[in-house]
């Protein structure tokens, strides 16, 4: 019984051997030469990679605001951009072969003639892309350190060194050619083996300078980018060393839907088809925004700017109060697109206006004033107040000690006088903007019960935007003041935070949500892109006849008489009011110039003066040109703030505020509140003092703006969603 298991079981391998050897006989003996053949047909001809386009971005209205188009570009082989010897040897053996040089046996020769040969390429690529020698080795010093850095990535990865497919690859030095330009490329380069003209694609962006800092840029893919591909499963769609991503704005946040995915095409020397796989072009992105109003608000902003000597800048965000869809989102300077590479050193070294800054989402700001709604909502939810609640202001929160510090209520402007409301209301208050008012009800909730609220409204994270320029804002919970600011929660800091002063800090988006929370009665992010689904709404823990209060009492900033917006932000209309709030919050003027004082490897000593906003950013500046140098911090030296004065009249710096809602209105000019407001909007003047006279009549402006802009679209009778 075992024996004849045995038996079988050595039969079964022994047939399995027999199979096995005449496989080996059919592919090594009989067919051998077929299927050498094959291998080294498809070696001869290696597969051919399909680019595909990137997709296109477009406004809410269908308007292209980005995509590629079809270009050529001037590439040059790794090998001779970074100076390979190997491949060095091979372009002199190969121009042994040619007729020229074939009869010359000086290999010195040889090797002069290939050295004069690239100088002179050089050169004439100098004079045809109208850059500089400098630029154009620059771009190549740029392409080779990118590609070693890749390799040893993918040796760490390995864990061997070895050659790396974009190393045999060559690369654009000069891009975005014309098929006229072109033409005349293969003419004058011709003669240069080392040179290729490939068909290409250019991203070309709208050339709205409102447009820029939104829409973002591409770059040519790096090592941290290859090390965090998200893509890295799929063969046809994981990054190569020579594309491009998403970078910055929108380009960055949408880079999953844009980026398509790679074709191969693979045939032997046959025509015999190994692989064939289509391009898979990205997809479109369509923004919620309406470009028509974006650069009709950019414009506003680029037209009043200059009346305010001190500002630099600013910024205006509209939303649709119902969806929360970012309808503008306008930072002031901006800067085409188009040219972002040309101009870049003259933007970066722009220490003034810094218009490379997305102030929209970027930068944060104490709220000063416009924070005050919030406030009262707090003091309402919380019980600490009530409607009838009212508080006697005679323009200092201690009367006994009126030269105490952050306890007084507003100056008059043009006097040394505080401001005196007497006794007053919630709504009196937001009327007229009182701190006493606000410094109470901070006393009475304290940090953090103040804190949760300001959270409950989107302070102190994300808006929902997605972008990566985004900052957060700062709600300074006791917790982040321990472990940001190094520092318990003082006496003072409930008051401060209450008038949006001290450490909380909102960006404008942030502001304009706000604004648009209030409108609403619920709180919901923002949102960009029309594909992505709107955010769920947070209620918060208020009744609807406290947000009813604090409607009239914005109302009343800008319709009442005594209201602090009313000269400047109240215009007529047979349809809508603004309603909303201003806000003056106190700054200090801003470093803009560093002198580095350095020593040079060969110990002389020397100086320069470098444009930033801090010693780290001209520190990071100096060491790109001179990275043989060590500069220590205490090297660096502030020598220049901006602005350079305190504003005329006395006082300090302040950035002028105005945050609002297009509110319905009837015959008789009355609010409509059962009418849900269409449009939320900030408006943010850096360096523009007084948040009324500033903001808030650039805020009436833009409300004409959008009125004219919108038409139909504001009517309440109106679909609730904009989208066309």
């Amino acid at each position: 019984m075992f024996e004849r298991r045995v038996k079988t079981i050595l039969a079964v391998l022994a047939a399995a051997m027999i199979v096995l050897f005449v496989r080996l006989i059919d592919l090594q003996i009989i067919h051998a030469n077929e299927f050498r053949q094959q291998a080294a047909d498809a070696l001869l001809l290696p597969a051919q990679s399909l680019p595909f386009v990137r997709g296109q971005i477009l406004d809410r209205l269908g308007t292209l605001l980005a995509s590629d188009k079809p270009t050529w570009d001037i590439m040059i082989d790794y090998g001779l951009l970074a100076e390979n010897e190997d491949y060095l040897a091979a372009m002199r053996r190969r121009y042994r072969r040619m007729p020229e040089y074939k009869d010359q046996t000086d290999a010195a020769v040889i090797e002069r003639v290939v050295e004069q040969d690239i100088a002179q390429m050089w050169q004439e690529l100098a004079y045809f892309g109208g850059r500089g020698q400098e630029e154009l080795r620059a771009r190549s010093a740029d392409i080779t350190n990118r590609i070693k850095r890749i390799r040893q990535l993918v040796a760490r990865n390995r864990g061997f060194d070895a050659p790396i497919a974009e190393e045999l690859l060559p690369h654009s030095v000069v891009a975005g050619l014309d098929d006229q330009q072109q033409v005349e490329a293969r003419r004058m380069f011709e003669r240069y083996p080392w040179i290729k003209i490939q068909a290409s694609t250019g991203r070309v962006y709208s050339a709205e300078e409102s447009l820029g800092h939104l829409l973002g840029r591409t770059k040519p893919v790096d090592a941290e980018q290859l090390e965090s591909d998200p893509f890295v499963d799929d063969e046809f769609r994981r990054y190569r060393g020579d594309e491009t991503y998403g970078f910055t704005g929108v380009e960055y946040s949408a880079e999953s839907m844009l980026r398509g995915r790679r074709g191969v095409f693979h045939k032997n020397r046959k025509g015999e088809v190994l692989q064939d796989v289509e391009p898979q072009d990205g997809q479109e992105v369509h923004l919620t925004i309406r470009v028509d109003l974006q650069a009709a608000l950019y414009d506003l902003l680029i037209r009043e700017l200059p009346s305010f000597p001190y500002s630099p800048g600013g910024s205006i965000v509209v939303l649709d109060v119902a969806t929360r869809d970012v309808l503008a989102l306008v930072s002031c300077p901006g800067y085409d697109p188009n040219l972002f590479q040309s101009s870049y050193a003259e933007l970066r070294d722009d220490s003034i206006q810094m218009p490379l800054r997305f102030r929209a989402v970027s930068n944060i700001y104490n709220p000063g004033s416009i924070i005050k709604p919030l406030t009262c909502l707090a003091g309402l939810g919380a019980g600490v107040i009530t409607l009838e609640t009212r508080y006697d202001c005679s323009g200092y929160l201690f009367p006994e000690q009126p030269l105490a510090g952050a306890s007084k209520c507003w100056t008059i402007p043009g006097t040394s006088r505080r401001k005196s409301h007497g006794p007053v209301d919630v709504v009196k208050a937001l009327e007229g903007s009182c701190n006493i008012f606000m410094y109470k009800i901070g006393q009475s909730l304290g940090v953090d019960p103040l804190c949760s609220y300001f959270q409950m409204a989107g302070i102190g994270q994300p808006s929902g935007i997605n972008l990566l320029e985004e900052s957060i804002g700062i709600n300074p919970y006791a917790s982040v003041l321990s472990h940001r600011f190094n520092r318990r929660v003082q006496r003072a800091d409930p008051r401060l935070f209450a008038i949006g002063q001290a450490e909380v800090a909102v960006t404008p988006i942030q502001a304009a949500n706000l604004m648009a929370t209030i409108a609403d009665g619920q709180f919901r992010k923002v949102r960009l892109i029309q594909s992505n689904p709107l955010w769920p709404v947070d209620q918060l823990p208020v009744s609807e006849h406290h947000w009813q209060a604090i409607r009239e009492g914005l109302f009343g900033v800008v319709n009442a008489a005594d209201g602090t917006a009313q000269r400047y932000a109240f215009f007529e209309h047979p349809m809508y009011a603004l309603a909303g709030k201003t806000g003056s919050a106190t700054t200090k003027a801003r470093p803009v110039r560093y002198r580095i004082d350095y020593q040079g490897q060969d110990g002389q000593k020397g100086f320069t003066v470098l444009p930033g906003g801090s010693k780290r950013e001209v520190k990071d500046v100096f060491e790109l040109s001179h990275p043989e140098v060590e500069v220590p911090y205490e090297h660096i030296k502030l020598i220049e703030r901006y602005p350079p004065h305190l504003p005329a009249g006395g006082g300090n710096h302040a950035h002028a505020w105005f945050a609002c809602f297009l509110q319905s209105i009837d015959e008789r000019g009355r609010p409509r509140y059962e009418v849900l407001p269409r449009i939320a909007l900030a408006v943010l003047v850096e360096f523009g003092g007084s948040g009324g006279r500033a903001s808030g009549s650039i805020a009436k402006k833009a409300a004409q703006i959008i009125i004219d802009t919108l038409g139909d679209e504001l009517d309440p009778d109106h679909a609730a969603d904009m989208d066309p």
